[in-house]
């Protein structure tokens, strides 16, 4: 183990980098905060490249698998420089991200993410699709960072358990479809099917539009159909990741039957 007392100690700054979006897509790392996702890291087998832990902090609350070459003890000064919450939590890790652009799967429900850009509604729908039976999620280049620190919070360590790719949709969904998968969409048009017919498909490719635009048109022109959820009252829509979590509930309530 080593001590870094400095906030401006080399390891510390580029740790602060990975705060940012860009540093960790180009540096393919990312920042878990708390004991809590550094132990469900170390279950899901993803590699840790080094941790912080605050000078006070009992370290034997560190998992075995850790190797103490790569802990690093440091003041609370420097815990707060790294961490990207008000009140710095004792361990702090910089793990490598297993995010992946290779389409290639055969899971009969894929979730589709499109331009999903509120962190926690990531978080939020990745908790959903673990706790529903989804094993792999598909997002856009352009929604936002599964990895980032407010979305790994919401996801609950679920983000560890899944397959998540990273690609072009336009490409993914018409190589499924090629493939015998339905591609269905999302959204308030009530000429759309209701999610009580989302099972009438074998091999389905959801697909979770932006929260304030939905599904892009060019996305919407390659699903096989629409689907929409029935709602009483004004409001005319539901949050990405309610509405995520209802369709995945209702795709294992009719698998069920």
């Amino acid at each position: 183990m080593e001590k870094i007392t400095s906030s401006q100690n080399k390891t510390v700054k580029n740790t602060v980098k990975l705060k940012q979006a860009k540093q960790r897509h180009e540096c393919g790392l990312f920042i878990a905060e708390g004991i809590k996702l550094i132990r469900e890291l170390v279950s899901a087998q993803y590699k840790i490249r080094y941790c912080f832990v605050n000078e006070k902090a009992d370290l034997s609350e560190l998992p075995a698998a850790i190797d103490c070459n790569t802990v690093f003890i440091s003041p609370q000064n420097v815990m707060q420089k790294i961490s990207s919450f008000t009140t710095p939590q004792d361990f702090i890790a910089v793990c490598e991200i297993k995010e992946t652009d290779i389409i290639d799967t055969d899971d009969i429900f894929i979730l589709v993410l499109d331009n999903i850009q509120d962190p926690s509604n990531i978080g939020a729908i990745l908790r959903s699709a673990e706790a529903f039976g989804v094993k792999t999620v598909v997002l856009s280049v352009d929604c936002c960072d599964p990895y980032s620190p407010k979305a790994l919070r919401a996801a609950m360590g679920s983000t560890f358990r899944l397959k998540l790719i990273r690609t072009q949709l336009t490409d993914f969904l018409n190589y499924k479809k090629k493939q015998g998968y339905d591609i269905i969409g999302t959204g308030l048009d009530k000429n759309f099917k209701t999610i009580d017919k989302l099972c009438q498909s074998y091999k389905k490719a959801v697909v979770i539009g932006n929260e304030g635009n939905g599904i892009s048109s060019e996305i919407m022109q390659i699903c096989s159909f629409g689907m929409y959820i029935p709602m009483d009252g004004k409001n005319e829509s539901l949050n990405a990741a309610v509405a995520a979590s209802i369709i995945l509930w209702e795709n294992k309530r009719q698998n069920n039957e």
